[in-house]
């Protein structure tokens, strides 16, 4: 008589089991048995692999913040469009990246837009990634480039009043070639200005 084994749960161990036991008893031959149970085992590794990278962290203020595109001219005077979030409400600037995950850090942008030049400070606590931060005046001078590490107690705060900020995955604004003194955001690109 032959056995027979159901799960009785859809967890992927309980599958994983169930998978083996039913590849033992339905070949006799060892070698196709083994085969086909490491097929299986690749699969669901695979699979656990593709559904990890769907885990991914966000807030509803940062779902709620505008996309829009900005221009920026570099050091060598190219004009660059780059998407960014947009934060122009208090639980906006408070929230940023706070929360997110790594991997949405590592792609997106934020621009922050103050009602006026402030004086303020930026901190990373529940911030996954390290940043660079660009401080600009309310003419689009860039002033400030400042790398910013996750840390519960440094604040980072630039040497003028600000009314713009733009936090950017770490390594973006050297990349293109965006410093301070030289760059400069065109403020009439922003929406709403």
């Amino acid at each position: 008589m032959r056995e027979t084994l159901k799960p009785n749960s859809r967890s992927p161990k309980t599958f994983l089991y169930f998978l083996t036991f039913s590849l033992k008893m339905n070949f006799k031959h060892e070698g196709v048995s083994l085969l086909l149970m490491l097929l299986s085992v690749s699969f669901i590794l695979i699979l656990a692999w593709l559904l990890s990278s769907f885990n991914v962290k966000t807030t509803g203020v940062f779902q709620r913040m505008e996309i829009a595109k900005i221009k920026i001219v570099n050091d060598e005077g190219q004009v660059l469009e780059l998407e960014v979030k947009v934060a122009d409400e208090p639980d906006e600037w408070t929230a940023g990246f706070q929360n997110i995950s790594r991997s949405i850090i590592e792609k997106t942008l934020i621009l922050f837009v103050f009602p006026s030049e402030i004086n303020a400070f930026f901190h990373m606590r529940n911030v996954e990634a390290s940043l660079d931060i660009a401080f600009i005046k309310a003419d689009g001078r860039i002033i400030e480039v400042i790398r910013m590490d996750p840390d519960t107690n440094r604040l980072y705060v630039p040497n003028e009043s600000f009314k713009y900020a733009i936090e950017a995955p770490l390594g973006f604004f050297k990349s293109k070639k965006i410093t301070a003194g030289k760059s400069r955001l065109i403020v009439g690109s922003i929406p709403g200005n």
